[in-house]
């Protein structure tokens, strides 16, 4: 879209295929077809600029296409080597499950057992001729990936989903790109259902049609969500039950269906989404989708496409107060109606079970909304490219002609820290050569060593040429195996340890982020 005159040069030098258009009309979506226009292979792999494809990803993905002429899609997990701002902003990056983790690790593989695997945009590959009978990539809606796939559907075409991660990008680095990044996702598919309503129509088989709604409706949430962190101050605050029954019926029929509910989603959902998080996602978003959404039920052809910033920095910690101001004012609602609640047990004027019923809603209110204040806390990002955890072997030629053979701890294309099995003779400022291993192929690159600490040494890369850089790559990113054991440390969800960890990010770590104090994890 920038037709960029230096890309369009650094194209020419690694001998990639560049192809630019006078106008950025339907954005990607666009683009793509302008290119098929240009390019006449009847498979086509596509990926979002952030995407780095491993060596392996055609081995993986060309054998559902030559096998069945009539498979018009092969999608694959968007796999991210860098935190998103949950992650980044509360420490927990590897440790909890990524936010898209339950779609891509349980949902997809749901979608696909039913034919029903959509087009995510990136990570996959396309059959042309099926692209060329739908009309090229679908330009209607802000989600052209889905609504492509939808189409190809409808004309009785399969996909598939292959669920091994075979590219990695980059996550939303700050809270605002992620949620921005939701709205247009949200907005999309609700054009889709508005537009092309999958329950609708000819060509889908009755799985399908369910699986296509489900991915659509589910970004209608935002008002349900918005209700149930107001629901209990209609009580608190003007003693309206919202409840025509004995509080001790409520909880007898209420608590026993929420415990089953938790306990089931967890046996179900395990590694890939742990209990209550999702209450912190879709708070996180329920105020900015709910205006989207509405609009497009209402006109599905208002709003534009959005490009998503990646790759940036952050100087220092700041409070993003923009974008959690209604997550502050729920907040504040829900602490008054708590005080007014315990101001009325005092009076003793008001029943004590409808009371302590609708305190419980607004205690558990607050630990979610302090946990959405505290994701708007934005921490410290210095570095422009992410240092990948990654266990290499490598050799390292010092001037004096020592070799010494040690593993890295991580890698970045700027620099990587190295553990050795004994302290090694190197010194800071001293002019190396690292040698990376890809099977038989040996890669040599030019640095220095920063600093050495007991047996790690951290070495800054030296200005790379391309060859080089290329090396470094395809050592972190596309190695057949480089993100095949991504998740293997993973641990199933424990539903008492989960809430409690998120009641500690959301009420007991919020003073001291708000006085912009370190934060510690639970």
């Amino acid at each position: 879209d920038g037709r960029r005159e230096a890309l369009k040069e650094f194209c020419g030098l690694a001998d990639v295929g560049y192809i630019t258009r006078p106008d950025n009309e339907h954005a990607k979506a666009g683009n793509i077809n302008h290119a098929l226009k240009e390019i006449s292979g009847e498979f086509v792999a596509i990926f979002d600029c952030d995407h780095l494809p491993t060596r392996s990803f055609l081995q993986f993905t060309m054998g559902s296409m030559l096998a069945d002429s009539n498979m018009a899609l092969v999608q694959t997990p968007h796999h991210f080597h860098s935190p998103d701002p949950f992650e980044k902003n509360f420490k927990i990056f590897r440790r909890i499950p990524n936010e898209e983790d339950l779609f891509y690790g349980l949902m997809m593989p749901g979608n696909d057992l039913w034919n029903a695997a959509f087009f995510c945009g990136s990570c996959a590959v396309l059959r042309r001729s099926a692209l060329d009978e739908v009309g090229g990539i679908a330009t209607e809606t802000v989600t052209e990936d889905a609504h492509t796939a939808l189409r190809m559907h409808r004309k009785r075409y399969n996909s598939a989903f292959i669920d091994v991660p075979m590219a990695s990008g980059l996550a939303t680095e700050s809270l605002s790109a992620h949620v921005g990044q939701r709205i247009r996702w949200a907005r999309g598919m609700v054009q889709i259902f508005r537009t092309d309503n999958p329950l609708l129509g000819r060509g889908l088989k009755m799985a399908q049609r369910l699986s296509y709604t489900s991915a659509m409706v589910h970004f209608l949430n935002g008002l349900p969500r918005l209700i149930f962190l107001l629901a209990p101050l209609v009580f608190l605050f003007f003693s309206i039950n919202l409840f025509n029954k004995a509080a001790g019926l409520v909880l007898a029929y209420a608590l026993p269906h929420l415990f089953h509910a938790t306990i089931t989603s967890s046996r179900i959902q395990r590694k890939f989404r742990h209990s209550f998080w999702a209450e912190v996602y879709e708070t996180v978003l329920a105020t900015y989708i709910l205006l989207p959404t509405t609009l497009a039920l209402i006109n599905p052809k208002l709003g534009k496409f959005n490009v998503t910033s990646k790759g940036g920095l952050v100087k220092q910690d700041f409070f993003d107060t923009k974008i959690a101001r209604p997550y502050v004012i729920f907040f504040l609602l829900n602490l008054i109606g708590i005080v007014v609640g315990i101001w009325r047990v005092t009076l003793g004027r008001t029943p004590i079970d409808a009371l302590a019923i609708n305190l419980g809603w607004a205690f558990y209110n607050l630990v979610i909304l302090g946990a959405a204040v505290a994701v708007a806390y934005e921490a410290r990002q210095r570095r422009r490219v992410t240092r990948v955890d990654l266990n290499v072997p490598i050799s390292i030629l010092s001037p004096t002609g020592v070799t010494v053979r040690g593993q890295t701890v991580d890698l970045s294309r700027g620099g990587t820290l190295v553990e050795f099995g004994a302290e090694p003779a190197l010194k800071s400022g001293e002019p190396i050569h690292i040698s990376f291993f890809l099977g038989d192929e040996e890669a040599a690159v030019p640095g220095k060593v920063v600093y050495q600490k007991d047996k790690r040494v951290h070495i800054e890369f030296d200005e790379l040429t391309l060859a080089q850089e290329s090396a470094v790559v395809r050592t972190i990113y596309s190695r057949a195996d480089a993100w095949m054991e991504w998740n293997a440390d993973s641990k199933p969800d424990r539903p008492l340890r989960s809430w409690f960890e998120i009641l500690w990010y959301g009420l007991i770590s919020l003073p001291r982020i708000m006085l912009g104090r370190p934060r510690s994890d639970p």
